[in-house]
């Protein structure tokens, strides 16, 4: 028997902030990678809380610069969810700007090892 999930979108918003940028007042990407994951663990916090999940990247396409001051927004939907793995598509773009241009993608991957604790990400 096949559980449905329904398809769930969340988003997040932030600010660059001087210790988020370079000399060049370009974000870091590790800071970019660093709100990209902890807006995907959010949604799995529950099965995260019990080390039941094991975490993969599969894909992360920086297209372009974000500067200080400008105000990102972050976007995940969930791909994928079934009692192995969960995938989310991440955009993030200017929240600031008049065409609200794709800063990056990423899709996330997470593999469930105890399926029993699916419930508690629902």
């Amino acid at each position: 028997m096949k559980t449905h999930y329904p398809i769930q979108t969340n988003t997040y918003s932030f600010n660059i902030a001087k210790n988020d940028v370079n000399n060049k007042k370009a974000l870091l990407p590790s800071v970019l990678y660093d709100k990209m994951e902890s807006t995907a663990k959010l949604f799995l916090k529950g099965i995260e809380e019990h080390k039941n999940i094991q975490q993969h990247l599969f894909k992360l396409n920086v297209l372009q610069h974000a500067f200080l001051k400008d105000r990102l927004k972050i976007t995940h939907t969930i791909q994928k969810l079934n009692e192995q793995e969960i995938l989310f598509t991440v955009l993030v773009h200017k929240e600031n700007s008049a065409s609200k241009e794709i800063i990056c993608n990423a899709t996330f991957g997470f593999k469930i090892k105890d399926k029993d604790n699916l419930e508690l990400a629902s």
